[in-house]
């Protein structure tokens, strides 16, 4: 009875020796939680550096271009103005106004030596002519001026008008000085005309816009100056305060 319980005890152990040494032989024990993975490796950041100046020239050059081509154009327009105005010109050829006086007077003249100062009152008809067959002439913003010696004595404005192809007008106007100061040369000077001469000689002035036009063309205005020199009034001191044309006048000449 002991034998056999001894035996089936030392069986047991057998089975609890051989089953240790399988666990420990055996294959690895899996755990339950499996390790992380390695984190990836990190991917350097490649800094570029970014050239600037390839834009900036890129843009300016665009720029440069765009001008240019904008000057082009603004030269090929003022050429082909100026090709055409100048065509214009040729096929009308536009003529001045001519002008010449045709009568003046003077009354109640009278020169102050102690104020340097003159005091009359002009009185001039101007004809006035358009020579052109093909255009109409317009004069504007037009100033009368007496002078003596290229010094202004009086002025006055003078109203517009216009002239048809070929035609003749009369311009009158009338000029005032009331204690004009002139100047001691020019009182000096209308003294000395009159003394040995009997007559002073005046300028006549008119100043002012002129335009030519046709039905479907037209110029810009342009500035017009008529100078009429030599206008001899007689005023000798017999005669007194007042005088008249004396002599014939040349034309006047006209500029623009």
């Amino acid at each position: 009875m002991s034998t056999t319980a001894t035996s089936s005890q030392a069986q047991a152990q057998a089975q609890v020796q051989a089953q240790t040494d399988k666990t420990v032989t055996g294959y690895p024990v899996a755990y339950a939680y499996a390790a992380p993975p390695p984190p990836p490796p990190l991917q350097q950041t490649s800094h570029r550096h970014v050239d600037l100046s390839s834009y900036y020239h890129r843009d300016r050059q665009a720029g440069s271009t765009l001008l240019r081509r904008l000057i082009v154009i603004i030269i090929a327009f003022l050429t082909v103005m100026a090709l055409v105005s100048l065509i214009t010109w040729l096929v009308f050829r536009p003529q001045l106004p001519e002008f010449r006086v045709d009568s003046g007077s003077v009354s109640r003249f009278n020169t102050t030596e102690s104020t340097s100062s003159v005091s009359a009152t002009w009185q001039f008809i101007l004809q006035v002519k358009n020579p052109n067959e093909k255009l109409v002439i317009s004069c504007n913003s037009l100033r009368a001026v007496v002078a003596y010696a290229g010094s202004e004595l009086a002025t006055t404005q003078l109203a517009p008008f216009s002239q048809e192809k070929g035609n003749e007008t009369q311009l009158q106007f009338q000029l005032r000085a009331v204690d004009e100061y002139v100047g001691q040369r020019v009182v000096s000077g209308i003294q000395n005309d009159r003394k040995t001469r009997g007559r002073v000689d005046f300028d006549v002035w008119v100043l002012g816009l002129v335009q030519f036009k046709t039905g479907w063309w037209e110029m810009r205005w342009r500035s017009m100056k008529v100078s009429c020199e030599g206008v001899n009034i007689g005023l000798s001191n017999n005669v007194g305060f007042d005088g008249n044309l004396t002599g014939r006048v040349d034309p006047c000449r006209v500029a623009m």
